[in-house]
């Protein structure tokens, strides 16, 4: 399994920020650190995050909701699951729509769908 860094992922923001606008820079040193080691928890030995869609729901999650920029964090976190799914040999089905996206981070950002309830949308939309 493919991690992304915090380098790729401070990569994406700025490439969020400059393209999609927002303001650029973190604004918690410790929820980054937090939403980069999601994926990688484990208790009593077994993974809490067994597989990619799992994983990738920890990550967009954490990122949309404990707000690690300043700005940007809903793309910043679309942009970060794109690639993890790339890093791990996944992707959405072609079937999905902008809005689907637009819908789904709006949704986890309101509070509409919890980290159970993405997962559950990624196993139905993710090609592995």
């Amino acid at each position: 399994m493919r991690y992304l860094t915090k380098d790729e992922l401070l990569d994406l923001h700025i490439y969020a920020v400059m393209r999609y606008g927002g303001r650029l820079g973190i604004s918690s040193q410790d929820r980054l650190q937090t939403v980069l080691h999601a994926p990688h928890q484990k208790m009593f030995g077994v993974e809490l995050y067994p597989d990619v869609c799992s994983k990738g729901a920890a990550l967009t999650y954490l990122l949309i909701k404990s707000r690690p920029f300043v700005g940007g964090n809903e793309i910043t976190a679309l942009m970060a699951l794109l690639r993890f799914l790339e890093l791990n040999d996944a992707a959405l089905s072609a079937a999905i729509a902008e809005g689907d996206l637009f819908w789904l981070i709006r949704a986890i950002n309101y509070s509409d769908l919890d980290k159970e309830g993405l997962e559950d949308w990624l196993r139905d939309n993710v090609l592995v």
